[in-house]
């Protein structure tokens, strides 16, 4: 089953920036020009621009059109702080660094709760930005016993919330902490930046009814390479 439509159209004006040919400050199709390019409907067009924008690819501005961001700089910290699984969040590629089952004493993460002979499956990947420059770094550490089969899957574009749920693993709450880091040498390496470097992390802590931690996942942002943003509407006096 091929990709839908929408998610074509937004590959194909992603693969445009990445190649320059849609440089920073450019205007993007208006909805209309979508339809009328891509024989699409209003809704889907507007989906497109909507998503690229959210993704922080680009910034709709009302009765002026919609032009490219500077994706190195662009994120949206609701977004950040509460990802969604259905999306494939900021653009750009995988790369898997490590992955393998391990004792969770020897784990990359620190599973809560977990001995340290308990089985988990650990994956550390590195994100790259559609400049192919890195952007951050990925680890995951998740239980053994409700994800025996991961390492089978398509590790480049696994998105490990999913592949729990389709797994019918009961998960009740997602917790989220925003911490304040410095890069460690690996790390530093990883993303091209300076050992010690400080830099923001997203911990997420996955947990049954029964508060059982069955997943912790942390996102490193390249230094520098990104300004949070928070957009809200002002209130009516």
């Amino acid at each position: 089953m091929g990709q839908p439509l929408y998610q074509q159209i937004r590959r194909d004006l992603e693969s445009q920036i990445r190649a320059g040919a849609l440089p920073t400050g450019a205007r993007l199709p208006t909805e209309k020009e979508l339809c009328e390019k891509y024989g699409v409907s209003r809704h889907t067009s507007q989906r497109v621009l909507n998503e690229l924008a959210h993704a922080g690819l680009a910034i709709r501005r009302r009765r002026q059109g919609t032009v490219v961001a500077d994706v190195r700089r662009q994120i949206d910290l609701l977004s950040f702080a509460s990802p969604d699984p259905k999306k494939s969040g900021l653009p750009g590629r995988h790369e898997v660094i490590s992955a393998r089952v391990a004792r969770a004493g020897d784990a990359v993460l620190t599973l809560p709760g977990a001995s340290p002979d308990t089985a988990v499956v650990e994956l550390v990947r590195r994100k790259l930005d559609v400049r192919d420059e890195p952007s951050s770094i990925e680890r995951h550490v998740i239980l053994f016993a409700v994800a025996p089969t991961l390492l089978d899957q398509d590790l480049d574009h696994l998105v490990s919330l999913n592949y729990l749920r389709d797994r019918a693993v009961e998960i009740d709450t997602m917790r989220i902490y925003l911490d304040p880091v410095v890069l460690d040498e690996t790390e530093a390496a990883l993303l091209g930046s300076d050992q010690g470097s400080p830099a923001l992390q997203r911990r997420r802590e996955l947990r049954t009814s029964d508060r059982t931690v069955i997943e912790v996942a942390t996102v490193v942002v390249r230094p520098g390479s990104a300004e949070f943003f928070l957009e809200l509407p002002v209130p009516k006096v």
